[in-house]
């Protein structure tokens, strides 16, 4: 038979405990979980701060954009000129291009 009661196996099983060994296996896992969730309320909290900063980070743009739109314009709007030809001709003529109309 596979099953045998514990008289057959020749020893008291109130007798049979894990030990010191035992006891210090399950300390250390205890442990370790403890200072898991330290860690992972650490990691979580850091997170969470950063997501506020950066919605106060946003709220504080979106609030300088709307300042700003009631503004003057920009000098180049207010002249009443085009900000690309004026950047054109400080430029130059384009790099392939050495400005001569003959051969």
């Amino acid at each position: 038979m596979l099953l045998r009661t514990p008289d057959e196996l020749g020893f008291d099983p109130n007798q049979v405990t894990p030990g010191w060994i035992g006891f210090t296996a399950t300390a250390l896992v205890g442990a370790v979980i403890i200072l898991l969730l330290f860690d992972f309320n650490r990691r979580v909290r850091r997170i969470n701060n950063r997501a506020e900063a950066k919605e106060r980070i946003e709220a504080e743009l979106a609030a300088r954009d709307a300042a700003l739109e009631g503004a003057e314009p920009p000098l180049d709007e207010r002249a009443g000129g085009d900000a690309e030809q004026d950047r054109a001709a400080d430029v130059g003529p384009p790099q392939g291009d050495s400005g001569r109309t003959g051969a």
